[in-house]
Parts: C-alpha cells; sequence; structure tokens
C-alpha cells in the first residue's frame, strides 16, 4: 500500500479522522513517496570525508548509532554518502521524516514501506483497532514479530528524528529499539533527538554517537572543498582563518568560501553579520522558533558566556535553566562549557549573528550590557563585568565598579589588569576621580614604569582640585614609593609611614612602602632592619591583601636566609604557602610556589622543586619582580642540569639573559654569567665557559685588579668574582682564584651576609682541594659548615662547588670534621653523596660523627672526663651543679651512642673531639 502524501505532507482535512491508508490516485504521488524512502542526491561539490565514513561503518555494527548536529551541520549528506557505499552490501532502509510525519500510523506506514522497500519478506502490516493506543501496541507487535523472521541483517535509517515528538510516538521508537532482535541495527540522525532510554545501550556498548564536533571540517576538509567552489587550493592562514570563524561548522564553511568566491579581495574576515549566514539563520533558525525561545536567544547574545542565573537576570525570568537545557536539546548552537551544564555559550556565527540582530536597538542593548556588567560584578567576575560596563551607557556605574575593581587588582598584585581597564577611561575622567587615579599612578610604579607615575604625579599637583581630592597623605605616599622603586635610595622623609592612616592614608599603600623600603635595605645588606620593616609591613598587610602579605613575608624571609637561617625562611615560606595552596594561581600563590620552590630545591627535594617550577613558569608576567623571575629560571635550569638535561638548562638561561639585558639589573645578570660559566665547566666546556667570561667582561675586571681590593659588599660584584674564580680553578690558575675568593669571603662575613660567605668558603675549600692542600680544605669546610648552624650546606652550595663533595667525604674519613652534622643530613643528601667513594658516606664503615651535634659544653664535659677526673670535680672545676654535669654526661653519652666513661673517652678522640 502506498501513501498519497508529498515530500513534506499535505494537510489533513479538519475534523476528519486520520486514515491508515490514502489511495495513490497518480503516478506523480507515487514518485514523491519514493522519495521519502531514499537518502537526496548530493551535491556534486560534496566531499567524501572517509574517516567520518569509516566511523559509521563501524557505529552500523551497533545496535543504535546517533548522529547528532545543528541544522547545516552537513548529517544527511554524510549519510547519503554512506548509504550509497553500503546498501550494496547490506540491507539499508532510509526514510527521511518531516513536521506530518509526528503522527503513529503515518510514520508506521512510511517505516513498514522503508522496510518492505529494500527486504521483501518483510510482511508487517498494520493492524486495524478502535482505539489509536490498542492499535500503536499492536502495530509495534507485528513489526517487532516481522523483524524477527527476517533471513538477513539490516540497518534501519531515520533521517530528522527531530519532527517525532508525539509522546506515544516517541515511546513506540523507543520499544523498537530496546526490543528488536539482535540482527537489526538503527542510525538516528536529528538536531535534537527525542528523550530516548539509551542509558542500558549505553552500558553493553551498543551505543555510538557522532556530535557536531566530530562532523565539523577540520583545516583540511576547508581547503578540499575550497578547491572546489574556489578552484584553487586555499594557504593554511586562509583555511585556519575560516576554521576560527566558523569553527567548522559546514554551511558555514560553504558560505564562507562562496562570499570569498564573489569577493574581489579573497578570504576576509567573515562572521554571523554576513548577509548570507544572517538570512539563513534567520529564516531557517531564528524564525522558527517561539517568541519566548527568540526573545530568550537575542537577549542572551549580549554575553559571551552564559549561566541560568545570568540569563533570568537579563530577562526577568526564574526558568532560566530549563531554557537552556531546552536549547542545548534543540542543538541550537549552544554549547556546554563544563559536565555540569552551568555554564553555555552560543556557537561563534550565531552569536554574531544574534548581536547584529540586537544593534537594532540599542537603548535595549545597553540596558542588557548594565544588567550583564552588575551580575558579573555580584560574581566577582570584575574583567567581564567591566567590559559590560563600558559597553553600557551608565557612566557613573562604570567609574564605581572600575574604582572597586581597581583597588580589588590592586591588593591581589594584578597591576596589568589595573593598568589595562584604568587606560580605557579618557585622561581627564582617570585623573578626575582620586580612587582610581590613586590606584593608576600605585600601579604605575610597581610595575616600574616610573617616568608614566612621575609624569602622571606632575600633572595631578599642577592642578589643584585634583591635587585636593586625592589628598597630601597619598601623594606623598606615592612620592615616597616612587622615589624607593626608581633609586633605591631609600630617603624617602618618611620617618614612620603608619602615622599617615591618621591622616587618611591607605593601609595598603603604607604597607607596600614599608615593603619596597624592607626590599631596598636587604640590596643595601641591612638585614636586621630589612627584617624589621617587613614585620611592620605584614603586620600592616594582615587581613587586607594577601598578596602584598606574602609579599612581605618573601622580603622576611630572604632577609633571614641572608643571615644564614635557612631553617626559619624555610618554615616561613611553609606557612605562606599554606595560604594560597587551595586558591587559584593568582600572584600571591606565584609569589609563594616560587618561593617555596627555592627552598624545595635547597633542600634537595628535586621533585617537589621541579614541579612547582613547571606551574610557576608560565604565570609570570610582566607585574612579576626581577627577583622572582629570576629566581624562578635559575632554580629551574639548576634543576635541569642536575637531571643532565644541560641543553634545557642552557635555553632557560638564555631566556633569562634576554630578560635582564632590557633593564638595568646588574645584579641578576652577574648570577646568570656565574651559572652560565659553571654550568659548562661542568661539562668540562671550557672554551664556552671563557666566552662567557669574556662576554661579560670578567678578564678585563680582573685586569683592572677588581676583585684584589677590599670594599664594601656588592652582589653583582661578588657574583661576577665567584663566576671567575670558578674558571681560573678549571684552569689551575689557584693562587688567584683563591685570592679572589678571599676578598669576596671577606666582604661578605663583614656585612654578615652568611647566606653567600658559606658558599664562597666552599669555593675557597675547592680551590684549596684541587691544588692539594687538604688542611686548608678542611678548614674552609668547618669555617663554612659552622656558618649553617648545624644544618649542614644546603643543594645550592654543592652546585657551585662540586668538589665539596669529596672534600667532606675526606674531612669525615680522617677524622677532620669538627662540626656534628644532623642524623638525617647523609640521607637527605644521598644522591649528591653517592658520587663519590663509599667512604664519602657514613653508611658504607661504622659511624664516625655524633647522633647528635655536640655542645661546646658538652665538648668541655668530654675534656674533663678525658683527664680522668670524678663526677664532683667535674661540677666544681665547671662551676655547676653536680646535677648538671650528669644531665650533661648522660647527653653525651647518648649522643656518641656508648654507655660507659671509658667508651665515650675512646668514641670522641676516634671523632677528633678531643686531643
Amino acid at each position: 500500500m502506498a501513501h498519497q502524501l508529498t515530500r513534506r505532507g499535505r494537510d489533513r482535512a479538519e475534523g476528519t479522522a486520520p486514515r491508515l491508508i490514502e489511495p495513490i490516485d497518480d503516478v506523480t504521488s507515487h514518485h514523491l513517496i519514493q522519495g521519502k524512502l531514499k537518502p537526496p542526491q548530493t551535491a556534486a561539490t560534496c566531499i567524501e570525508r572517509a574517516a567520518l565514513l569509516s566511523r559509521l561503518d563501524a557505529a552500523a555494527k551497533k545496535k543504535l548509532a546517533l548522529v547528532t548536529a545543528p541544522i547545516g551541520s552537513g548529517k544527511t549528506t554524510l549519510l547519503a554518502q554512506w548509504h550509497r557505499r553500503a546498501c550494496g552490501e547490506q540491507c539499508v532502509a532510509w526514510l527521511s521524516l518531516d513536521e506530518h510525519d509526528n503522527e503513529p500510523v503515518r510514520f508506521f506506514s512510511y517505516l513498514i514501506a522503508a522496510l518492505k522497500a529494500v527486504c521483501p519478506t518483510f510482511d508487517a502490516y498494520i493492524p486495524h483497532q478502535r482505539r489509536l493506543d490498542e492499535s500503536l501496541d499492536a502495530t509495534i507487535t507485528v513489526v517487532l514479530a516481522s523483524l524477527g523472521r527476517l533471513n538477513q541483517p539490516a540497518v534501519i535509517v531515520l533521517d530528522d528524528l527531530q519532527m517525532l515528538s508525539t509522546p506515544a510516538l516517541v515511546r513506540a521508537v523507543d520499544t523498537l529499539l530496546l526490543q528488536s532482535p539482535p540482527g537489526i541495527r538503527w542510525i538516528l540522525s536529528g538536531r535534537g533527538l527525542p528523550s530516548l532510554h539509551m542509558s542500558q545501550l549505553r552500558l553493553n556498548d551498543e551505543l555510538m554517537t557522532l556530535g557536531a564536533a566530530d562532523l565539523n571540517f577540520d583545516t583540511a576538509a576547508i581547503v578540499q572543498l575550497g578547491e572546489k567552489l574556489c578552484s584553487r587550493t586555499l594557504t593554511d592562514d586562509e583555511a585556519s582563518s575560516i576554521q576560527r570563524s566558523t569553527e567548522g561548522w559546514v554551511a558555514g564553511v560553504k558560505l564562507a568560501l562562496l562570499a570569498a568566491v564573489e569577493s574581489r579581495d579573497g578570504i576576509g574576515d567573515f562572521d554571523g553579520s554576513h548577509y548570507e549566514v544572517a538570512r539563513y539563520l534567520g529564516t531557517s533558525v531564528l524564525q522558527e522558533q517561539p517568541v519566548e525561545i527568540r526573545e530568550f536567544l537575542l537577549a542572551s547574545s549580549v554575553v559571551d558566556r552564559m549561566t541560568a542565573e545570568l540569563c533570568n537576570q537579563l530577562l526577568g525570568i526564574t526558568h532560566g535553566q530549563s531554557l537552556l537545557e531546552q536549547l542545548e536539546r534543540a542543538q541550537l548552537f549552544i554549547q556546554p562549557l563544563d559536565s555540569h551544564g552551568h555554564w553555555y555559550r552560543y556557537h561563534t556565527l550565531f552569536l554574531d549573528f544574534l548581536r547584529s540582530c540586537l544593534r537594532h536597538d540599542m537603548a535595549r542593548l545597553s540596558l542588557l550590557n548594565e544588567l550583564a556588567s552588575r551580575w558579573y560584578a555580584e560574581h566577582q567576575l570584575y574583567e567581564e563585568a567591566l567590559h559590560h560596563a563600558f559597553a553600557a551607557s551608565n557612566e557613573e556605574w562604570r567609574l564605581e565598579l572600575l574604582e572597586r575593581c581597581a583597588t580589588s587588582w590592586l591588593r591581589a598584585g594584578e597591576i596589568v589588569c589595573v593598568i589595562h581597564w584604568t587606560s580605557k577611561l579618557p585622561r581627564h575622567v582617570m585623573l578626575g576621580h582620586a580612587g582610581i587615579c590613586t590606584v593608576y599612578i600605585a600601579s604605575l610604579i610597581l610595575s616600574r614604569r616610573f617616568s608614566e607615575a612621575a609624569a602622571t604625579l606632575r600633572e595631578v599637583e599642577g592642578n589643584v582640585a585634583l591635587e585636593r581630592s586625592i589628598g597630601n597623605a597619598h601623594l606623598r605616599l606615592l612620592h615616597a614609593m616612587l622615589t624607593v622603586l626608581a633609586d633605591s635610595s631609600g630617603q624617602i622623609g618618611i620617618s614612620s609611614p603608619e602615622a599617615l592612616r591618621e591622616r587618611g592614608a591607605d593601609s595598603f599603600l603604607i604597607g607596600t612602602l614599608l615593603t619596597l623600603q624592607a626590599y631596598t635595605m636587604l640590596r643595601l645588606n641591612h638585614f636586621d632592619k630589612a627584617w624589621r620593616l617587613a614585620m611592620r609591613a605584614r603586620d600592616t598587610f594582615d587581613s587586607i591583601s594577601v598578596y602584598s602579605l606574602g609579599y612581605a613575608e618573601v622580603v622576611a624571609s630572604l632577609a633571614e636566609r641572608a643571615q644564614g637561617d635557612m631553617k626559619a625562611a624555610a618554615d616561613r615560606c611553609e606557612r605562606m604557602f599554606a595560604l594560597v595552596r587551595g586558591g587559584h594561581r593568582s600572584p600571591a600563590w606565584v609569589n609563594a610556589a616560587n618561593a617555596l620552590a627555592y627552598m624545595r630545591y635547597e633542600e634537595n627535594r628535586l621533585d617537589e622543586a621541579e614541579a612547582l617550577c613547571a606551574e610557576v613558569l608560565p604565570l609570570l608576567c610582566v607585574q612579576s619582580t626581577v627577583e622572582n623571575v629570576s629566581t624562578a629560571y635559575v632554580t629551574f635550569s639548576r634543576i635541569k642540569a642536575i637531571n643532565a638535561r644541560h641543553s634545557e638548562a642552557f635555553q632557560l638561561l638564555d631566556y633569562l639573559h634576554s630578560i635582564l639585558e632590557s633593564g638595568s639589573h646588574v645584579r641578576f645578570l652577574a648570577q646568570v654569567c656565574a651559572e652560565k660559566i659553571r654550568l659548562f665547566l661542568s661539562q668540562d666546556n671550557l672554551q664556552r665557559a671563557r666566552a662567557v667570561a669574556l662576554e661579560f667582561g670578567l678578564q678585563r675586571r680582573a685586569r683592572s685588579g677588581e676583585w684584589r681590593r677590599s670594599r664594601s659588599y656588592d652582589e653583582a660584584w661578588e657574583r661576577f668574582g665567584s663566576g671567575y674564580a670558578a674558571l681560573l680553578i678549571k684552569q689551575r690558575q689557584y693562587d688567584e682564584a683563591r685570592a679572589i675568593l678571599q676578598v669576596l669571603r671577606d666582604s661578605a662575613r663583614e656585612v654578615g651576609y652568611v647566606y653567600r660567605e658559606a658558599p664562597l668558603e666552599a669555593a675557597l675549600a675547592s680551590c684549596y682541594w684541587h691544588c692539594g692542600d687538604a688542611d686548608g680544605a678542611f678548614d674552609c669546610l668547618n669555617r663554612g659548615f659552622a656558618l649553617t648552624q648545624g644544618h649542614g650546606f644546603t643543594r645550592g652550595v654543592f652546585d657551585e662547588a662540586p668538589a665539596m663533595i669529596q672534600v667532606i667525604a675526606a674531612a669525615i674519613e680522617h677524622g677532620r670534621l669538627r662540626c656534628a652534622l644532623p642524623t638525617h643530613y647523609f640521607g637527605k643528601f644521598q644522591n649528591v653523596f653517592s658520587q663519590t667513594a663509599p667512604l664519602a658516606t657514613p653508611s658504607s664503615r661504622k659511624p664516625t660523627l655524633p647522633l647528635e651535634p655536640l655542645t661546646e659544653r658538652e665538648i668541655d664535659m668530654l675534656r674533663l672526663l678525658a683527664q680522668g677526673f670524678s663526677n664532683h670535680e667535674i661540677s666544681a672545676r665547671s662551676q655547676i651543679a653536680l646535677s648538671t654535669a650528669k644531665w650533661h654526661l648522660k647527653n653525651v653519652f647518648a649522643k656518641l651512642d656508648v654507655s660507659t666513661r671509658t667508651g665515650a673517652i675512646a668514641r670522641a678522640r676516634e671523632m677528633r673531639l678531643i686531643e
């Protein structure tokens, strides 16, 4: 039986019940019916996508294959191509659906006809029942039974399945999918599929899905289609441009290529406002939607991404989530940005099209932008809030929001954001707003744009009204900050910045000035003063700014490190990182992670240090301090060198070198110079090491006697000198190297810079060792160890003076190590000492060190014990109570791991603790 229907169907006569069978009264109707049972002819310009066709071959072996994508994605074309090559090998029934097929009887009539067209033995019919539900259930039973009697497998393709929405019909299709025989496979295609129960099929691995992302054109497909439509081969840039603007949407790609053919300028800018795109999306998509959906699409297009709450605010509704989910099910060019269905965005071309429609009502557009801005601001999404505030016409709201955002960003260390957004204001508007202007000038200073900051300050002070609005206290603080950072003199004319708080000065600016002063004192080698200033800054920042609090803590840790208290510095870095560990990767996190990475490196916890460095480096930016940048790159390069990845280490140093060359950063350039020399020497590449020394003028400096004369400690001078000394040692010019290192060490000692004095002692020990003076090497070693407060050398000392491994091993072997080291020290640096002979580690022989370091008082007790004095005599000679003397001796026995006086004396002599 056949039905007298066109491709799109005909309207049913009003008031009459649907009939199962309508007779064919002419040949034309028969041909139109046959058109629904065959795939449409594909255009000559269509390209064949072999990879997708192969995936369809695989999908056709599953129980169900879903092809879901928006209109114009090439679903039907793809299935038609697959049908042409598959129908010769298997039975493939095809049914194209339209809006009139959303009726059970009509649908099943066509489905049966489609199956009979390819499977002559298919014998299903539609039973006549009085009630529709009875007829439908009976029809499903008959169709399933007939499918079971087929003597061959078959594939059933239903195209445009979104046309089926009648609940009873959706339930019928669901039943057919789940209960059809194993040899029956289904391919369903549509923009948005009905709510079918497919979870069981998915669990049984009987479901395969091809979505919009699969159907979208990549650049290779765009080039292939371009050859057909443009009669030439597109360049890679042209194909990439089309792919970006269309996101590979098939119809969009074709329209872009056709537009290029018509344009004499070739491939140009192409977006959703293009005439052909607008016409296609307007007639085929937007105008087909109900009024509510059209309004939702237009209003929500004002934002780049949306949530239900945001859409509710924009439209004044409460059911935004259900509308978003409805759009997603209907494949209306909307994509979820997360797996929870919280954030969504529109396809690029569709978004452009909607916005081009929205621009016809500028008043509404401005209002929507303001509504979006207020919502984003409420949720602290400041970048997006400002974007929409600048697009709205409410200037009062724009300035209020910008002041709030800029203040928050400054306190969070997001200085680039402050300058970027404040610069968008007209100059006179920015200067006329006291809060914004103050934050802007502070950001210029902190980003080291000193000339611009000074010019802006002069401009403000030249206008009485502007000067009065900002206030004298703030201007004094800004001038002081500029003075400290620009020339590092530290002479700011403010004895107590905190006193300005009573005059209305901002606490954040006060704390920032204190921190900058602390850093200046650090660079002037006034470590204790730097530490005290940093503590004052920390107290000022408490609860105001985690970023600035962290910066003050970094300066304090640098002061502690400089004075040799590595444990206090490490503990401070741990606490600082704990404050930001769970947050996003903000400047505060970068500062804390960078400081902790360096400490992890010094503690020889290299894997942790490397992981932190790898995460920190991409986050360093313009507002990062030079200290931060230099520390991160040098630390990472040392770890790379330790792991024998020397080329990567050199790349990091070269990049850091290029950054530092653009400014006056001699101290850090000196460190790069020394690092490069040592790295080349570690590879026995003396020629390249000499080239680095020549590049930085070290030979010229040496000839002028720069490191022969005693002078006030300067880190750049010391770093250049220690790098040159390493080169001299490699060249066996020991006397000259030793003379330089002694001058450098004495200079560091004079200012109490223990952090650099210890590695200089180690370098001297290495120099003595290489020239054969073991006693001199041991003396330097013991002086260096004494500086570490009983904790031993850090990893950095071994990397700067590799020979220290042999010196320590020999000192232990010959009992010349006067400083007792912690019991865990050799375990922590096992990878360092494993590079020497077994004698270098205490695990290869009976331990020759105490379990714990002995105090000076305990060593005195040992000496008296060795002279044969009793406990009472030791008490009298030491002028301490008898119980105290016994307590000291008990500690000595425990540390030496002995239980008798004789054993203690013998053990102490073996260790050279006493004569």
